[in-house]
């Protein structure tokens, strides 16, 4: 049996190499084949920008057209019926209204398996052990975040049990520091927890257990925090600085420092970028990763800041196999962990209004 290119992508560790793998090409190749089918307003976008020829190298993937996200948010793309629609999952929507990326049962097994190789590939699911979530419960909530890490969680024989410490409410987030303390508490009795979810939610319980005269709270050794998003606001009056809180996490939960990960990411992509042992956001084999002059278009210099650009082909529901963020981010090669995989230094958010031109154009294109 022939295995799909982009199956064949998720094969192996994602970290093994300094680059897409040899099947990357063949992958995009598929995606945009099927995108183009299903989307045909995309494929005259895709003709208009680098004209019908093939893709058969990485050049040609550098050549494709990326769509701008802002535009993403106003211009939607109609849904053929050969895309059976399981999920929409959404952004969190702090920056704007929230994205919205409709799945099928296949774009969305693939996200999921994205996501579970890249926690293989860095260790972070080892051994058995509790998840305690410190996001929105997926019953009350379609945010990307948690519902892939719920199903990443669920699907992983070595995690007993997912607890949701946090839900959504009819006025907005509902998440008790006081029962997220107990939660915590009963748990490393238990054995080692992994602690996963909004850093500003973690942190609002350790506030809860230091004001309480507890200084700190061991757990069991295994034991792992993995922390996403929310840096910047999500509990109200907690701001985390990330350095802060690793250092802080580390020395109250008395977990070495390299247990204590981030997860940098997009609603839009399946591609996760997770932290290793030494502190650095790895991009995974199964993505491109690009820092773009957005005067020129074209790459930076190695090590300089650009917009994210990203080019994932693990996603045939909806036009996402490439997309230009309002990210700011540099990349590098070399890390002291030793994995060879490129390094992504994410350096802030740019305002969309700067590029609204280059946003006017590609939606003029695409409309």
């Amino acid at each position: 049996m022939t295995t799909n290119p982009l199956d064949a992508l998720l094969a192996g560790c994602p970290f093994d190499t300094p680059g897409p793998t040899a099947h990357f090409v063949p992958a995009v190749r598929e995606c945009l084949g099927l995108l183009c089918q299903r989307f045909p307003r995309y494929a005259g976008f895709v003709r208009q920008r680098a004209g019908a020829r093939s893709v058969t190298d990485l050049e040609h993937v550098r050549a494709l057209p990326a769509l701008f996200l802002p535009v993403l948010k106003n211009v939607a793309f109609d849904l053929p019926a050969a895309v059976p629609v399981t999920v929409r999952l959404t952004s969190s929507g702090t920056t704007g209204s929230p994205s919205v990326i409709p799945l099928d049962e296949v774009s969305m097994s693939r996200r999921v398996a994205a996501m579970a190789a890249s926690y293989r590939g860095l260790d972070i699911l080892t051994g058995d052990m509790e998840a305690l979530a410190f996001l929105l419960d997926p019953a009350t909530t379609r945010m990307a975040g948690s519902v892939v890490i719920d199903a990443v969680l669920r699907s992983t024989p070595q995690v007993r049990g997912v607890t949701y410490l946090a839900r959504m409410g009819p006025a907005g987030p509902d998440f008790s520091p006081a029962q997220a303390v107990a939660a915590v508490t009963q748990a490393a009795r238990r054995g080692p927890v992994l602690l996963v979810g909004y850093p500003a939610l973690i942190a609002g319980a350790v506030q809860a257990l230091t004001r309480s005269g507890t200084a700190s709270l061991p757990l069991p050794e295994g034991s792992r925090i993995l922390t996403g998003g929310g840096w910047k606001s999500f509990l109200p009056g907690m701001s985390v600085d990330q350095k802060e809180f690793r250092q802080l996490a580390a020395a109250f939960f008395q977990v070495p420092p390299a247990a204590v990960r981030d997860m940098f990411g997009l609603s839009e992509c399946p591609a996760v970028f997770v932290q290793c042992a030494s502190g650095s956001y790895h991009v995974p084999s199964f993505a491109l990763a690009e820092a773009i002059d957005p005067e020129t278009g074209l790459p930076v210099p190695e090590g300089e800041a650009g917009l994210l650009q990203l080019t994932v082909p693990l996603t045939t529901s909806y036009p996402l196999l490439k997309i230009l963020t309002t990210d700011k981010a540099g990349l590098t090669q070399g890390c002291p962990c030793g994995l060879p995989a490129p390094v992504l230094v994410p350096r802030g958010r740019v305002s969309a209004a700067r590029f609204e031109t280059c946003a006017m154009k590609i939606g003029r294109a695409v409309a």
